[in-house]
C-alpha cells in the first residue's frame, strides 16, 4: 500500500454530518461485529457534542461554546491583539458535553441570544441519560481501563432517536450550519430522518 499524500478539508459542521453518516454505517455493521457498537456511540456522541458548538459559538468563534475562564483569556485576546499582533490567540477549551447541553436547552441560546427566537427540547430525565452515557460509556470507551466490561445496546435506538431530535432541533434554528451549502444541508437532514426512524 503506497502513501499518498493528500488533505481532507472539514469544519465543525462537517464533522457533525460525518459523525452522523458514520454512526449510520456502523450501526450496520454491527451485525457482523458486535464491537462496532463502541463507534456507534462514539459517533452519536461526537456528532451531537458537534451540533451543541455550532449552536453555542457566536460571530466571535469560540466564544459561546468554551468555559468561562477559557471565555476570559479569549476576551482579553480578542481586546489585545488589536495594539499587539505578536499575541498567539489561547488554545481553545470548549465546555463538556454535559454544560454544552445545559446551554443549549436555555431559551434563545442560539449563537449566544442572536435573537433567535427558538428552544432545543432536552427534558431532565434526557439530559440525565446523555450526561450517563458521556460519562459511562463515551469516557469508558475513549479511556479504556483494563478490564471486562458487558454494557446493555437495546436502547441504541431510542438514543440515536433522541440525538436525532436534538440535532434536528439545532438544525431548524438556522445558524449552526449556516455555512453548509443547500445539498449538504438535505443530506445532513436526510441522515437524521434515517437516524430518528431507528433499528
Amino acid at each position: 500500500m503506497t502513501d499518498i499524500s493528500y488533505f481532507v478539508e472539514t469544519d465543525e459542521a462537517q464533522d457533525v454530518a460525518g459523525s452522523i453518516r458514520q454512526a449510520l454505517k456502523c450501526w450496520e455493521f454491527t451485525v457482523e461485529d458486535p464491537h462496532a457498537w463502541k463507534w456507534v456511540i462514539l459517533a452519536l456522541h461526537s456528532a451531537l457534542q458537534g451540533a451543541c458548538v455550532c449552536h453555542l459559538v457566536t460571530t466571535a468563534s469560540p466564544l459561546g461554546a468554551v468555559t468561562e475562564k477559557n471565555t476570559i483569556k479569549w476576551l482579553e485576546y480578542f481586546e489585545n491583539s488589536h495594539s499587539d499582533e505578536t499575541l498567539k490567540p489561547p488554545t481553545t477549551q470548549l465546555m463538556s458535553l454535559p454544560e454544552l447541553l445545559k446551554a443549549v436547552r436555555k431559551l434563545n441560546s442560539v449563537g449566544q441570544n442572536l435573537g433567535i427566537d427558538h428552544q432545543v427540547s432536552i427534558s431532565e430525565s434526557e439530559l440525565n441519560w446523555l450526561i450517563r452515557i458521556h460519562s459511562e460509556f463515551r469516557n469508558q470507551f475513549i479511556h479504556f481501563s483494563p478490564t471486562g466490561w458487558a454494557f446493555d445496546v437495546s436502547g441504541m435506538s431510542k438514543l440515536a432517536q433522541l440525538i436525532a431530535r436534538i440535532v434536528q432541533d439545532i438544525l431548524d434554528c438556522h445558524w449552526a450550519f449556516r455555512h453548509l451549502d443547500t445539498e449538504k444541508r438535505d443530506l445532513l437532514e436526510n441522515d437524521l430522518k434515517k437516524l430518528s426512524i431507528g433499528f
